[in-house]
C-alpha cells in the first residue's frame, strides 16, 4: 500500500558527476502558493510544460497552500522527509512546477511561489543535515539576483547549493517563439554571473526539437545551445528531450499529426557531440501528468537503446552509447 507522502517525496537513484558515482536523492514535490509566474503573466507559458496541468502530481497538494498558504509548505517539507529520512539522502532536490526562488519579490508585479523565509529554512537544514550534501532547485533566470543568492548560499553553508535554469536554446526565435520561454540571453548570462559569483552551481536545461524544426534542426540547436551553455560558465547541462503531455501547446500539435517527438539515434548524436565539454545530463520520459509518447526508434531497436541510455544516466560514459545500431531505422 502506497504511503501517505510517497505521492510527493520519495528517494531514488541519481548520478551525480562531480562525485563520479550515484547518490541516494531526495525528490520532493511541493505546490507553490501560485502556480508558475510565467504561465499566469503570459497565458499558458512554455509551449512544452505539463506542470500546471490539473492532471500533474505537482498540483494535486495545490488547494493546500490556498487554504492554508505557507504554513502547509513547511508540513509537506517536513512530513515528506520524515517518511525518507531512514533512506540517508545525500541530495535534495525540489521541484515546484514552477520557480523556486520566485518569492514575490525578485520580478516587480510576479505573484510569490515559494516565500524566501522558506527558502532559507530549507537552505539551513541542508546546511546542518548529516547526510544531504546538495540542494537543487529550478528556476526562471530574472528571479536569480543579487539580493537572494548570497544569503541562501550562506545559508547553506559548506554545502552544496545548484540553481536549474530554463534556458532551452540559444536561438532568440526557438527560445522565445516556438518555446515561448520568455527569457533573454542577456537575463540568462546575468543570472550565470551572479551564480558563478556566488560559489552556486548552475545548470542549464537545452530542450531538443521543438515544434517548428525538423529532427536535423533539432539536433544541431541542441548542440550548439549546449556549446554554448559551457562558453558561459554552466557547470552541467540537462538535457530534455520532448515528450507529449496532455493539456500542453505540444500536444495540440502532436494530436493534429504535425510533430512527433525526437528519436533516441537524435538523443544519443547530441550527447556522442557534446559529452567531452561537460556533464551532459540525459532527462527520463517519465514526468507529471504522465507522458502519452516519449522518444522513440523503431519497435526493433527502441528496447536495447534506451537501455544504453540508462547505461549513460548512471555513468555519464558515452562509450556505452557506441556500437549502437539497427537495420530497420539506422
Amino acid at each position: 500500500m502506497k504511503k501517505p507522502w510517497e505521492s510527493f517525496s520519495g528517494v531514488g537513484n541519481l548520478y551525480e558527476p562531480s562525485l563520479k558515482r550515484i547518490v541516494r536523492e531526495w525528490v520532493l514535490l511541493l505546490p507553490g502558493l501560485n502556480m508558475c509566474s510565467w504561465y499566469l503573466t503570459s497565458k499558458g507559458g512554455c509551449t512544452m510544460c505539463g506542470f500546471n496541468s490539473s492532471a500533474s502530481a505537482k498540483q494535486e497538494y495545490a488547494w493546500i497552500t490556498e487554504y492554508f498558504g505557507s504554513s502547509a509548505l513547511y508540513a509537506m517539507y517536513w512530513f515528506g522527509y520524515f517518511g525518507i529520512r531512514a533512506q540517508k539522502p545525500e541530495r535534495l532536490t525540489i521541484y515546484n512546477g514552477g520557480n523556486f526562488l520566485n518569492s514575490g519579490k525578485e520580478v516587480l508585479g510576479s505573484k510569490p511561489e515559494i516565500p524566501f523565509e522558506f527558502q532559507r529554512r530549507v537552505c539551513k537544514h541542508v546546511a546542518r543535515h548529516p547526510t544531504i550534501e546538495k540542494l537543487f532547485v529550478e528556476t526562471k533566470a530574472e528571479f536569480i539576483t543579487p539580493n537572494n543568492i548570497p544569503i541562501l548560499k550562506e545559508d547553506v553553508g559548506e554545502k552544496t547549493l545548484q540553481v536549474g535554469i530554463g534556458f532551452e536554446s540559444v536561438d532568440e526565435r526557438v527560445r522565445n517563439k516556438l518555446l515561448k520561454k520568455g527569457t533573454t540571453r542577456f537575463e540568462f548570462e546575468r543570472s550565470v554571473s551572479i551564480l558563478k559569483k556566488n560559489k552556486v552551481q548552475a545548470l542549464a536545461y537545452v530542450f531538443l526539437k521543438p515544434v517548428g524544426l525538423s529532427e536535423r534542426e533539432a539536433v544541431e540547436e541542441a548542440v550548439n545551445t549546449i556549446k554554448y551553455c559551457f562558453e558561459h560558465g554552466i557547470d552541467e547541462v540537462s538535457l530534455s528531450c520532448a515528450f507529449i503531455q496532455e493539456g500542453t501547446e505540444m500536444y495540440k500539435h502532436y494530436r493534429e499529426g504535425s510533430y512527433t517527438p525526437p528519436r533516441l539515434w537524435s538523443i544519443i548524436e547530441v550527447v556522442k557531440r557534446t559529452a567531452s565539454l561537460g556533464p551532459v545530463r540525459v532527462g527520463t520520459f517519465e514526468d507529471e501528468p504522465p507522458p502519452i509518447d516519449v522518444p522513440k526508434n523503431c519497435p526493433e531497436c527502441t528496447g536495447r537503446v534506451n537501455e544504453a541510455l540508462d547505461q549513460y544516466r548512471n555513468s555519464f560514459d558515452p562509450t556505452v552509447l557506441d556500437n549502437l545500431s539497427c537495420l530497420i531505422c539506422k
